[in-house]
């Protein structure tokens, strides 16, 4: 009965889904991943991807798995928020969109298997981002181009304890290198650490055929989800937290419920991409505008300045021609003045109208000085004024330089808030799945 009523409440349509009903629309979209057959030897159907976001970046295109490791990724990847601000969970392969072999692995073919990468420190104690595929030898270092880094025992023990305790998805393995559980194992003591927790990661961390190859990342396998058995199959060991093999009526309410979580999931999922991609396309926009005014403007400038530099030209050939003018003039009133001066001592005697008339000239010659001095101080000035032109072009270029980087930021800033946007939608999933 309520694997009918859960199934009424996706499909929407007021009937049973017979084998002759007609199709949803979106219920496939709205169906739970299904993992069917062994890790080593299986497939997978309606995957669910495991996206990048706030915390968590996935590094390889085989990044789809089972709902149940996927949120298992995230949730763990939101304890290290919490417990290790600014940590990122860098994760590998996990299987292929409908699973198969998936070479060079020998699992990772049914959706329940995930490399991660380990957390690291610099020389100086600090975090560094972590990677896959970074070999850590039995002091616990390794090199990663010219940089030395170090294996963090405490964030590698608060991740594990996070997979381990998780209540929604049991798992089975972490794959990782002796000398590195060793270190792990030794600061959960340290650290004091209750029993139970370091009986756990003990157990799920237990050597097995190829556990010695994880020095450079580690390997996470859980268990079937009830939901998904019988067509799912678990090899041993089965630990004592294993539910064991379910009633076909277990089987039944687990997959009416696991439906319901997926809708809700990859709904969630669904719309933090649209409002990741309507940031994107906002920032993209805003970016578009900004980049068309500092452009519009910047060609303002340059019509400005070439109008300037022709006034200037025009001016200058003008202000070069009337003073060539005013010092011929110049030159010949001196030269009259001259002519006068000497004809005057050689007749002292000259008569009043004669000194009247090279008085007048010597007031004209003082007036052509007088508007010499004036026509060089505007020249001065028109020259001033091209120059604080020049300056107003140099500014308004730098303001046109300043609006293109406050466009960027503004762009990065919208980027950013898509990130964290995205990042509340994941934690709403996460809420929602729990």
């Amino acid at each position: 009965m309520l694997a009918w009523v859960c199934a009424f409440a996706i499909l929407g349509d007021g009937s049973s889904a017979g084998a002759q009903d007609p199709p949803v629309p979106g219920a496939e979209l709205e169906a739970d991943s299904q993992s069917i057959g062994h890790t080593e030897a299986g497939r997978l159907e309606h995957a669910f991807a495991l996206e990048s976001r706030d915390g968590l970046v996935a590094l390889r295109t085989n990044r789809f798995g089972t709902r149940e490791l996927v949120g298992l990724l995230e949730r763990a990847a939101d304890a290290m928020g919490r417990d290790a601000p600014g940590s990122v969970l860098a994760v590998g392969e996990l299987s292929a969109e409908h699973g198969g072999l998936l070479p060079p692995h020998g699992s990772h073919q049914s959706g329940r298997d995930a490399d991660v990468g380990y957390f690291a420190l610099d020389t100086a104690g600090e975090p560094v981002s972590q990677a896959v595929l970074t070999t850590f030898d039995a002091r616990g270092e390794a090199r990663r181009g010219d940089e030395t880094l170090r294996f963090d025992d405490a964030r590698n023990w608060a991740l594990f304890v996070a997979l381990v305790d998780d209540l929604a998805a049991e798992v089975q393995h972490i794959l990782v290198a002796s000398h590195l559980r060793a270190r792990l194992l030794a600061y959960g003591a340290q650290s004091g650490a209750p029993e139970e927790v370091r009986r756990r990661v003990a157990l799920v961390t237990e050597p097995i055929r190829g556990s010695e190859a994880h020095d450079d990342h580690f390997h996470v396998r859980i268990y079937c989800a009830v939901g998904d058995r019988p067509a799912c199959l678990d090899r041993p060991p089965l630990r004592p937290w294993y539910e064991g093999t379910p009633s076909p009526e277990a089987v039944e309410a687990a997959r009416a419920a696991d439906a319901l979580r997926a809708a809700a999931q990859r709904r969630a999922q669904a719309e933090a991409r649209l409002a990741e991609r309507a940031f994107e396309l906002e920032a993209q926009q805003q970016t578009a505008r900004e980049r068309a005014r500092a452009d519009a403007l910047a060609r303002e400038l340059r019509r400005q300045a070439e109008r300037e530099r022709a006034r200037a030209a025009r001016l200058s050939a003008d202000e070069r021609r009337t003073l060539a003018a005013l010092r011929a003039s110049e030159g010949a009133l001196r030269r009259d003045e001259g002519l006068r001066a000497s004809a005057t001592r050689r007749d002292a005697t000259g008569d009043g109208e004669e000194a009247r008339w090279a008085e007048a000239e010597r007031r004209r010659a003082a007036r052509l000085r007088d508007q010499l001095r004036r026509v060089e101080a505007d020249e001065r000035r028109r020259a001033d004024a091209a120059r604080r032109a020049a300056q107003r072009d140099a500014a308004l270029a730098r303001k046109a330089e300043s609006l293109r980087l406050a466009g960027e930021r503004r762009a990065q800033l919208l980027l950013r808030r898509a990130e964290a946007l995205a990042a509340a939608q994941g934690r709403a999933a996460a809420r929602i799945t729990r």
